[in-house]
């Protein structure tokens, strides 16, 4: 396998440079080249084109998701990628579409999330399959998705299509040494059922914060209307991560928070929940003031979800959090919250479900469900984690990190008896969806030679 690793690398950092130039950022409005766009159909293209001059039998499952598929026989592993890619964004230092080595580093957006694991992947593969080390009577099977950074419409397009589905897969998508446990995710929208008090002195125009369910809000902010405006300024402008402008009539109310992805809330701090606190400060002089007080009173800066009645841990996965992502005012007057908890893995759907809807009733407030993803959980002992556990330590040596929980999602919970599988390695700094991604050449070599090893033992499972 090393050998075969270092005859190759000159080839793999060549289909990753190629694939890395192909720019798969969803685009819904091409409609020329449905679903996806232009750029992940052809990236999608780019790697069945490659499986397939491997030797590998590939199909496309219109342009939602591919396959690459190595042996013949009916026990499959299943290995799933994705060729999408979230936008550049600024601050890159390198073009990001052009993979640009410096300093044993290669740089561009992908190169770590999702294209570097899936060239690796596909050439561990070719490996085996090279080395006539996949059984007759088994396959490997690569599946690709072309949607994974936005709504996972690819892989739900594939699971209604697929007419087998493997008997045990990993995940290149996470970290190593690997993410035994992913806590159950609930999204959902709550309504204010508030009737404002249009005669109050100081009257709500218009607000709203957030971009996303799945993101702390950094900002938030609000139009008042009043006499005195110069007042409420005043009685508003002392409060920590308030801004406010008065001018005329009006009082613009600005929140500043910190950014953070909803899983792990604690390293953000809430906008929304710093405006609705400010707002609360009004009283009975508010037009919302009831809906501001509630807020304040039952859910402002708790992540936790114990002031709303929803807080639950357990040790395999840790606490319940909760994030209200977005708000708006909207022209009825009403406030429309766009939301999200991670559950415990040991909780009940059910029980969740049911505990937030008759808090948020006892709130005043109306619940819409979104979405659900039940939570992923592997015993230690298991023989997919023992098999992908002991194939890390052997090519690392590293006997001290063990399997994890987290509260993001990866694709392990797309199909049954699967687990996120690296790339990262412990010692390396998350930058998936920053700038400057970067995927570096050893960890590229040392990735290689696990997926090789991995899949070589859970063909033999």
């Amino acid at each position: 396998m090393e050998q075969f690793i270092k005859e190759n690398m000159c080839a793999m950092i060549d289909d990753l440079t190629d694939l890395v130039a192909k720019q798969s950022v969803y685009d819904g409005e091409d409609k020329t080249h449905p679903p996806f766009g232009a750029g992940v159909e052809d990236a999608l293209q780019t790697v069945l084109k490659l499986g397939k001059s491997f030797g590998m039998t590939v199909k496309n499952y219109d342009g939602y998701a591919g396959e690459i598929t190595a042996g013949n026989g009916a026990h499959m592993i299943g290995v799933l990628c994705h060729v999408d890619v979230v936008p550049a964004g600024e601050g890159w230092e390198t073009k990001p579409f052009v993979l640009t080595e410096q300093n044993g580093r290669l740089y561009g957006r992908g190169s770590s999330d999702d294209k570097g694991p899936l060239v690796s992947c596909l050439y561990a593969m070719k490996y085996l399959l090279d080395a006539g080390k996949i059984p007759a009577d088994a396959c490997i099977r690569m599946i690709i998705g072309a949607n994974e950074e936005e709504s996972w419409q690819c892989i739900r397009h594939y699971l209604e299509q697929a007419e087998t589905l493997p008997a045990l897969s990993f995940v290149p998508d996470g970290s190593f040494p690997l993410i035994s446990c992913e806590k159950g995710l609930l999204d959902f929208d709550l309504c204010s059922a508030d009737i404002p008090d249009h005669h109050a002195p100081v009257r709500l125009v218009s607000l709203e914060g957030g971009t996303s369910r799945n993101i702390v809000p950094s900002s938030a902010s609000c139009c008042l209307e009043c006499k005195d405006a110069q007042t409420v300024a005043a009685q508003l402008s002392d409060l920590p991560g308030i801004a406010v402008q008065a001018e005329g009539h009006q009082v613009t109310v600005t929140a500043k928070g910190k950014s953070a992805h909803c899983m792990s809330p604690e390293k953000g701090v809430n906008a929304i929940a710093h405006l609705l606190h400010a707002l609360a400060q009004l009283g009975k002089d508010f037009s919302h003031s009831a809906f501001a007080a509630s807020f304040d009173r039952l859910i402002g800066e708790d992540y936790t979800g114990e002031r709303f009645g929803i807080a639950m841990q357990d040790d395999v996965s840790g606490a319940l959090t909760f994030n209200i992502g977005t708000i708006r005012l909207t022209a009825d007057g009403v406030f429309s919250m766009q939301a999200n908890i991670r559950y415990p893995a040991s909780a009940c759907y059910e029980t969740v479900q049911e505990s937030v809807r008759s808090c948020a009733d006892r709130a005043g407030l109306q619940y819409t469900e979104v979405d659900h993803l039940p939570p992923v959980y592997f015993e230690k002992g298991s023989p997919l984690v023992r098999a992908l556990l002991e194939t890390y330590q052997e090519v690392t040596g590293d006997t001290t990190h063990e399997p994890f929980s987290i509260g993001g999602a990866t694709y392990a919970r797309a199909l049954p008896n699967a687990v996120a599988f690296g790339p990262q390695f412990p010692y390396e700094e998350e930058l998936a969806h920053e700038p400057n991604e970067f995927l570096a050449i050893d960890s590229l070599e040392k990735m290689t030679a696990i997926y090789g090893r991995a899949l070589e033992k859970l063909l033999a499972l």
